[in-house]
């Protein structure tokens, strides 16, 4: 090598150095942010995945890092003792938590709408839960995450349980639920938006007859405490991490195609079967997407009291619990500003 070469080879690699102590001093300047979710990383979550993937929750100067809880309710236990910052919850187990201790605070919602459906096979007919009368409905089993709304959608549509229509548990979405629906054993069918999907995949093809008034009801959204807003690390996380993951949700909304390619890449063990990754994601983009005049991730007074609503039907809080705090105030207000800014 002559004596020019070196030269540039030893200053090349001085650069090199240089670079990757801006990269490390970077990625040491960036606040790790831990979100507990009510299960691992999927295509549910492709607000969080894009906001990651395509370096928005960096922009914002944080590292979000996802623990995975046993359900959502065991969330709502961790939020109301106090032993987790944020949280990814299911809406009535938010009210729960509220209900308990009352400054829980929701930031955002993952899903706008109900990640919880009812829904009929196309041939039947059915188009509305009235049209149950005399028929079965399939569910996943008693105590299921979907009861609550099975049950407030039966009152509503004037139908007795075990008396006009026939509840029959027939598990998650499987060889049991699909045989079920293929033998004519249940006409209609509530679970969680992947078994819907899945069972959708496999050759069921629906009529969605969840009440409009439950449809919109939130799914999954970003909870915190006001003891954890109070802080100015709890307002600076809280602030980066809306921020970003509203980012993520415009974005996955308006490049679904290049959203799902993307979490495909990221969690391809969730793409193995690509025709039901790709049913299952649509119809997660179908519960994020908000309805007109909404926007994404904005919780909504009146559907947080239609939870209320639902839940002070079976005793589990008070009917007249005022809920206007829980999406409310000013810590809530300011992140909410900014994390919708520049949309």
């Amino acid at each position: 090598m002559t004596s020019h070469k070196r030269k540039i080879a030893v200053a090349m690699t001085a650069l090199a150095a240089g670079f990757g102590a801006m990269n490390t001093a970077f990625a040491q300047d960036l606040t790790r942010v831990e979100v507990m979710l009510p299960v691992g990383e999927n295509v549910a979550f492709a607000p969080l995945i894009v906001a990651r993937e395509r370096g928005f929750f960096a922009e914002q100067g944080i590292e979000v890092t996802s623990l995975v809880a046993d359900g959502s309710g065991y969330l709502s236990q961790q939020i109301v003792a106090g032993n987790v910052d944020f949280a990814m919850m299911g809406a009535a187990d938010t009210v729960v938590a509220f209900n308990r201790r009352d400054d829980v605070r929701v930031l955002f919602c993952n899903q706008i709408k109900n990640v919880y459906r009812i829904v009929a096979r196309a041939d039947t007919g059915i188009t509305t839960m009235t049209g149950l009368n005399g028929m079965s409905l399939g569910y996943t089993e008693p105590g299921g995450g979907e009861s609550q709304l099975v049950a407030a959608a039966i009152a509503e549509a004037g139908l007795e349980a075990n008396k006009t229509i026939t509840l029959v548990p027939i598990g998650p979405a499987g060889p049991q639920s699909l045989i079920a629906l293929q033998n004519d054993t249940v006409q209609a069918y509530s679970s969680s938006f992947p078994d819907v999907a899945v069972l959708a995949a496999q050759g069921i093809e629906w009529v969605d007859i969840t009440p409009e008034k439950y449809s919109n009801v939130p799914g999954t959204c970003t909870v915190t405490t006001e003891q954890v807003l109070a802080t100015e690390d709890g307002m600076r996380e809280a602030t980066a991490l809306a921020t970003a993951w509203v980012g993520g949700q415009y974005f996955a909304i308006e490049n679904r195609d290049a959203t799902l390619d993307l979490v495909c890449d990221t969690l391809q063990s969730a793409c193995e079967n690509k025709p039901v990754a790709t049913a299952l994601f649509h119809e997660a983009m179908n519960l994020i997407t908000p309805p007109e005049g909404q926007r994404p991730g904005q919780p909504d007074l009146s559907a947080w009291r239609t939870v209320v609503e639902i839940l002070a039907a079976n005793g589990t809080v008070p009917a007249d619990l005022d809920i206007t705090p829980l999406i409310s105030g000013e810590h809530v207000k300011a992140v909410v500003d900014a994390a919708y800014a520049e949309h």
